[in-house]
């Protein structure tokens, strides 16, 4: 886990030994029969609990600016481009490539429907290499994470997780397998304290995290959902973002320090493949009904369907936000399209790449504003732009 700063640290010692203080006091009170400490106790706890919230949240916030150093929705220093063309095919994969993801030395993990993961690197002259090909899953892998240490997750058709991490010499091996869903493991997330995050075509979420001999273990099953859980995305203060065949849930740890669903957004017309989440903590949705919705909190904190962004001709299946506020979307219509805000705020497609000759699955963003993309056509693309002093 990153580091916190020290003073909040320490408040959080002093608060959770007060509040295992209260839970001693409540626990005895009744045996007293004093009803009157036991309001008082009550609340107390309240408001320890409360204050426990909100301290939560600031350390959540500490968490994910360290541990996203180089995810896009925290990449501030990332090139601005403009412009994009496409500049290399990676070509490797016998089958769709279904996910991307990028590893902080600028490596490129793909997964797709052959069952194997590639990773590919970039050589002496510029090109990328693949140079390790992971094979275990006996079904397609249509998820990838990385976890804070660069161990590499993935999910997969055939109903598991698995870990891999690097030997000595830098070849990823796999580590464990994770089995608890009754179906495919649709998509993945991974928290700055190394909890994994899963949604399943068995229409729940379930949360893993490590035990004492840093084994992952289930130790929450979020259910919900009516269909299956094709998305996930967590928000800047630890809330997680789900999406299923038309809904988008929001899940917050309540007082148990358990996730429990406090809202549901209803408006797209058909399923939720994909989240992100920009800056300032909107929602940004891709649908099957082909079009993308941004949702805004309200005075209440409550999520609403402020701008629909039209312009695909089928489903859109992934998404990604550029640091400086721009969307970026791939649809089964075979282009990827660059979505930025104009001087209202209002999201307008600015430019729409082609490529690609089937869907466009996966979609990452390299440090240096490169945008990287993966197919069903087997291939992965990387695309370029003009830098934006």
């Amino acid at each position: 886990m990153p580091q916190l700063c020290p003073e909040l640290t320490t408040k959080l010692a002093s608060l959770k030994q007060l509040k295992q203080q209260f839970d001693l006091e409540l626990s005895s009170l009744p045996q007293t029969g004093k009803t009157e400490d036991l309001v008082l106790v009550r609340e107390a706890k309240i408001k320890l609990n409360q204050a426990l919230k909100e301290l939560r949240k600031q350390i959540t916030l500490i968490e994910w600016q360290k541990f996203y150093a180089n995810s896009p929705q925290e990449l501030t220093t990332v090139e601005k481009k403009i412009n994009y063309h496409e500049i290399k095919t990676l070509e490797g994969h016998i089958n769709s490539v279904r996910a991307l993801q990028t590893l902080t030395d600028g490596r490129i993990v793909s997964g797709g429907h052959d069952d194997t993961i590639k990773i590919w690197q970039l050589d002496r002259r510029g090109n990328y290499k693949n140079t390790q090909t992971l094979k275990g899953h006996t079904d397609s892998v249509l998820t990838l994470q990385v976890l804070p240490d660069s161990r590499i997750v993935s999910g997969s058709d055939d109903k598991t997780i698995k870990i891999w991490k690097s030997d000595s010499l830098g070849d990823y091996q796999n580590t464990q397998t994770l089995r608890g869903h009754a179906d495919s493991v649709f998509i993945l997330q991974v928290l700055p304290d190394s909890r994994i995050v899963s949604g399943s075509n068995d229409n729940t979420i379930k949360i893993w995290e490590l035990d004492k001999q840093n084994n992952y273990q289930i130790t929450q099953t979020l259910e919900g959902h009516t269909g299956p859980v094709w998305t996930l995305q967590v928000l800047p203060d630890g809330r997680i973002v789900s999406g299923d065949d038309s809904t988008i849930k929001i899940w917050e740890l309540n007082s148990q320090n358990k996730y429990q669903n406090t809202q549901t957004l209803k408006g797209h017309a058909n399923s939720v493949p994909t989240l992100q989440v920009l800056l300032d903590g909107r929602i940004v949705s891709g649908s099957s009904d082909k079009t993308i919705k941004i949702w805004q909190p309200d005075s209440q904190g409550n999520y609403q369907n402020t701008q629909t962004l039209k312009g695909h001709n089928g489903p859109v299946w992934t998404l990604q936000v550029l640091p400086d506020g721009r969307i970026v979307s791939g649809s089964f219509d075979s282009t990827i399209k660059i979505w930025q805000p104009d001087s209202q705020g209002n999201y307008q497609n600015t430019q729409t790449l082609k490529g690609h000759t089937d869907s466009v699955s996966a979609i990452q963003v390299l440090p240096d504003g490169r945008i990287v993309s993966g197919s069903w056509d087997e291939a992965v693309k990387i695309w370029d732009g003009d830098k934006v002093d």
